[in-house]
């Protein structure tokens, strides 16, 4: 009776470990750096990668991969994470290793100055939710987690039962696939506008905090027992940043010179990009995004001379013309033209955004049931006419409308009567250009479908992406050259 009860017993609190297992998944927060651990760690394996780029934030906006494909045919994964610790980084680079066959892994050693234990619980588990459970993750969550919240690490149901009136579709089919085009890459546009106050002149060394130190040579022994190459690097920065932190290093430039010698006397290159400003061309208020990450334009210098070192240390094949590698190209075209949305999105100058119109993949749709407006408008009609448009060479009747494809004028129509034209495009795109539509007597640009104008009276501009398979922008400019969104 007894041996009967605990069976039973047995088999219960195995369905119920069993469902807290599956429903873990499904409960914890699916963040957006889900899907570069998802797809670099589980999806695209073997040779998928020549390189693979580790570290926290500083890495993830840092080396763009799609720059390192582009200028020299070399393929990679970004697997940094916001606040990633470097003994968290270290069992990241452990499971990829399980899958994957790299030529040289590139370290950014950022997290080398921390002096605390642990770092932040949400930063970790970003990493740890989104890994599969393995030996890694086991020791990773003994190694980089208080003992307090290891229950709920092994078992994230336990964190997050209480999302369940929040849960949505995409919880329980997520799509780790959408964003992949960006292997792992993530940086802003904005410029920080101020130099850096780091004093990198000093030669002096200083210790490197115990436990980060023993996992910098983890990373060396793991390089020569998988036979990799390991390279390090230290991302610009202004080590003012940390200076009032009392859980880091006090000197970080001290600290990166003891990492120097370390890397010398195991013969690993160490590339300290906070010392090569003038070599590589930056400039800290434009390339940055912030005292701490670069933007877009100081990850290209980088990225660009992070693919030269590369290139000129190791053999690494150019893939891009093999017929093997073709997504490459196609993720990279995407890749572009999603950062080209993202800069027309965010332009107010409307000599700039009429300029950026010029684009091969782009749908433009126009239409104004005010023109009249607009014919003294020196600085709108330029534009117009360096997209091609006749309405920027002449006057315009108050309604007015037209349609660029592929940089091709499809339409342009001006009349004192309301106008309205349908065109079905390649692809099946549907597009109907109105200088009023039937409720509100505002201009309207249909397109498949679906409303995109503004609805508001003024030069209304719809974009749509055929790459993007979507729209990307709709203006309305008043007369005073406003963009309004």
């Amino acid at each position: 009776m007894v041996k009967k009860a605990i069976f039973k017993g047995s088999i219960f609190l195995f369905i119920i470990m069993l469902i807290i297992v599956y429903l873990g998944p499904i409960f914890t927060v699916k963040i957006s750096h889900r899907y570069k651990l998802i797809q670099g760690l589980y999806e695209h394996t073997g040779n998928a990668y020549d390189v693979a780029l580790m570290g926290s934030s500083h890495m993830n906006s840092g080396i763009d991969p799609n720059v390192l494909w582009n200028e020299y045919g070399i393929t990679s994964m970004n697997y940094a994470t916001g606040g990633q610790t470097i003994d968290v980084t270290y069992y990241v680079l452990k499971e990829a290793l399980k899958n994957h066959k790299f030529s040289v892994v590139v370290v950014d050693l950022y997290y080398l100055g921390l002096t605390g234990k642990y770092g932040d619980e949400g930063y970790i588990r970003n990493v740890l939710d989104n890994m599969r459970f393995s030996e890694n993750k086991f020791e990773a969550i003994l190694n980089c987690t208080p003992s307090n919240q290891w229950i709920a690490y092994f078992f994230p149901f336990y964190k997050y039962h209480n999302r369940w009136k929040d849960l949505k579709q995409e919880d329980f089919k997520p799509d780790d696939s959408t964003d992949y085009f960006t292997k792992g890459f993530g940086a802003g546009h904005d410029m920080y506008g101020k130099d850096s106050l780091s004093d990198i002149s000093t030669t002096e060394t200083s210790d490197i905090p115990p436990k980060t130190k023993d996992y910098l040579y983890k990373f060396i022994d793991l390089s020569k027992k998988e036979g990799f190459k390991l390279v390090f690097m230290n991302a610009p920065h202004d080590y003012t940043e940390t200076e009032s932190s009392t859980d880091w290093v006090k000197e970080p430039a001290k600290m990166f010179n003891k990492v120097a010698e370390i890397s010398k006397e195991n013969g690993i290159p160490f590339i300290n990009y906070n010392n090569m400003f003038d070599e590589i061309g930056f400039d800290f208020k434009t390339d940055m995004y912030n005292m701490g990450h670069m933007n877009v334009q100081g990850a290209q210098k980088v990225s660009t001379n992070l693919g030269k070192f590369l290139k000129d240390n190791y053999k690494l094949a150019d893939h891009r013309n093999d017929p093997k590698y073709s997504k490459w190209n196609e993720d990279y075209d995407i890749d572009a033209q999603t950062e080209a949305a993202l800069y027309l999105t965010e332009e107010q100058s409307i000599k700039k955004y009429i300029s950026m119109l010029k684009n091969k993949n782009y749908i433009v749709a126009v239409s104004c049931n005010n023109f009249t407006l607009f014919n003294d408008n020196k600085l709108l009609k330029k534009g117009l006419t360096d997209i091609g448009l006749k309405a920027g060479q002449s006057d315009m009747d108050d309604n007015y409308i037209a349609v660029i494809n592929n940089n091709s004028v499809v339409s342009e129509t001006s009349s004192s009567t309301g106008l309205k034209y349908s065109f079905t495009l390649e692809d099946g795109i549907s597009l109907s250009d109105a200088t009023s539509n039937d409720d509100t007597s505002m201009p309207s640009i249909m397109i498949n479908g679906h409303e995109y104008s503004s609805g508001s009276s003024g030069f209304n501009i719809v974009v749509y992406d055929k790459l993007l398979n979507r729209v990307v922008d709709s203006i309305c400019l008043d007369s005073n050259n406003r963009i309004k969104r």
